[in-house]
């Protein structure tokens, strides 16, 4: 955690054009769907697939931009609860399930749009804090976006974004019985922002 730390800082402190460099803080919302996780291998149950179900996640950014490179800091949160899937049923549980992410991603501008809007990759590790039944668990994962954004008005702009995640799997052996695996847990998603230019 302090390796990762330290590179956020770094990158963050890197030395941007004085005159292109911004410095940015916004909201973002996003409506993201997940799978993966795990899996029963012996097809004997009803319910197949075990994963956190699809969620509306809210959070807020903080970053900088210059030219072309440019770095950011998000922290977001999202009830998924608990999805277990299999023959065109699918039953969520919203009493457990909480999760509070944090990214840092590394942006590249890629192109434009007219003669304002930018579109942006970005390419980042994750943390995932994922509350289940009261026990916190923590994981590493990684976040690819693709963003197009554009001015709104003086000092605001807006932003929507394509975004997916890897990591491995939420839930640890002890949660499933022996027929199930762990499988990888991945999330696409779509989100709306509006950033303000500090």
């Amino acid at each position: 955690m302090r390796t990762l730390a330290a590179i956020v800082v770094l990158l963050m402190c890197t030395a941007f054009r004085p005159i292109a460099a911004q410095w940015h803080i916004g909201l973002e919302l996003a409506t993201t769907h997940y799978g993966g996780s795990a899996r029963d291998t012996s097809g004997g149950h009803v319910a197949s697939h075990g994963r956190p179900g699809d969620a509306t996640m809210v959070g807020t950014r903080f970053g900088r931009d210059g030219r072309r490179y440019g770095i950011a800091l998000r922290a977001s949160y999202a009830t998924t609860g608990l999805t277990v899937a299999g023959r065109g049923v699918s039953v969520t549980d919203r009493t457990t399930g909480r999760l509070l992410e944090l990214v840092a991603a590394f942006r590249i501008r890629v192109g434009g749009i007219g003669p304002s809007g930018a579109v942006r990759a970005e390419l980042g590790p994750a943390l995932h804090l994922w509350d289940f039944d009261g026990e916190i668990r923590s994981g590493l994962g990684a976040v690819g976006a693709a963003a197009y954004e554009w001015p709104v008005a003086g000092r605001f702009s807006s932003a929507i974004r394509l975004e997916g995640m890897l990591s491995p799997s939420w839930f640890a052996a002890a949660d499933l019985p022996p027929e199930y695996e762990r499988r990888v847990t991945w999330r696409y998603g779509v989100g709306l922002g509006l950033h303000y230019r500090l």
